[in-house]
């Protein structure tokens, strides 16, 4: 279980981007965190990964302090998948999910078989297994971004020796720990449609076959709405609601965290949508610049 208690941060002295926030990730969970835009969700994120120390408040894995974490031992139970990955060479798609190796490896430790079965059962389960040999910068925005959440999982997960045998082909990923963690900035950010949904259902898929628990940070509310089983709503660095997304995903709570009447229906399909109708107030000024911080 990972948990947040009373998280405070701010990028300088007087204005903070968290304001006491607190949250449960279960150990199987499926949560996505929303809000407009400088309501804290990339710190936030930030914050569950240990990439960022909260100024006030704690964030533990299964009770015990982030803090107390090495580096590689919580890089083996928690991986995020950014918004954007810029790369400075040329790497091919399998140098890309080998880099999710790095904290299983040791101090000048090359990669041995078992690493490279890792990254074929992770690209397997993206559906990029077939990329294997091209170069990353050739790909489409979708197959990228399937490519890292394969180098995530190859982070996160480890081989586990099936009955049938000991080679690679007798092995399956399993989480490397009681509880993995995957954590997610905008994972459908400037796709296309037809990509949104093939990352929607990846996610779908992963969670139900690997039991990693993930969370999302979001401006796509139908995303959420129809991938999380929970959700968590911000704004202005405060949770404005946090619980099963039917309760959380009302008009009244969309009011109050984006200024905007909406309907919240369900399609044919079973599918939650939501339908911005008007704004309900003028557009606060954070809102209108270049958010960088969720």
């Amino acid at each position: 279980m990972l948990t947040a208690s009373d998280l405070w941060f701010g990028y300088d002295e007087r204005t903070p981007v968290l304001r006491g926030v607190s949250l449960t990730v279960p150990a199987d969970g499926l949560v996505g965190i929303l809000g407009p835009n400088g309501s804290g969700k990339t710190t936030l994120l930030r914050m569950l990964a240990g990439t960022r120390r909260p100024q006030r408040g704690a964030v533990a894995l299964d009770g015990a302090p982030l803090t107390g974490f090495s580096r590689a031992a919580l890089a083996r139970r928690m991986a995020v998948v950014p918004q954007e990955t810029q790369l400075a060479f040329d790497y091919t798609v399998a140098e890309v999910a080998m880099m999710g190796r790095y904290p299983h490896l040791g101090a000048f430790e090359i990669e041995g078989p078992r690493d490279i079965a890792v990254i074929d059962e992770s690209l397997a389960a993206t559906g990029t297994l077939q990329l294997k040999d091209r170069p990353y910068a050739t790909l489409s925005g979708g197959e990228k971004q399937r490519v890292v959440i394969a180098a995530a999982l190859a982070q996160i997960f480890r081989l586990k020796a099936e009955a049938t045998g000991t080679d690679s082909r007798g092995f399956r990923l399993q989480a490397e720990e009681a509880s993995s963690y995957l954590l997610l900035d905008e994972p459908t950010a400037s796709l296309d449609l037809g990509y949104q949904l093939e990352i929607a259902d990846l996610l779908k898929r992963l969670h139900a076959e690997r039991r990693a628990a993930i969370v999302i940070s979001t401006h796509d509310l139908t995303l959420a709405a129809t991938l999380c089983e929970r959700l968590v709503l911000v704004r202005d660095g405060a949770v404005l609601a946090d619980g099963l997304t039917d309760e959380v995903l009302t008009p009244e709570n969309l009011r109050k965290a984006y200024d905007v009447e909406a309907e919240v229906t369900r399609h044919a399909s079973g599918h939650r949508l939501v339908v911005p109708m008007r704004r309900t107030a003028p557009g606060r000024p954070q809102d209108r610049a270049t958010d960088k911080h969720g």
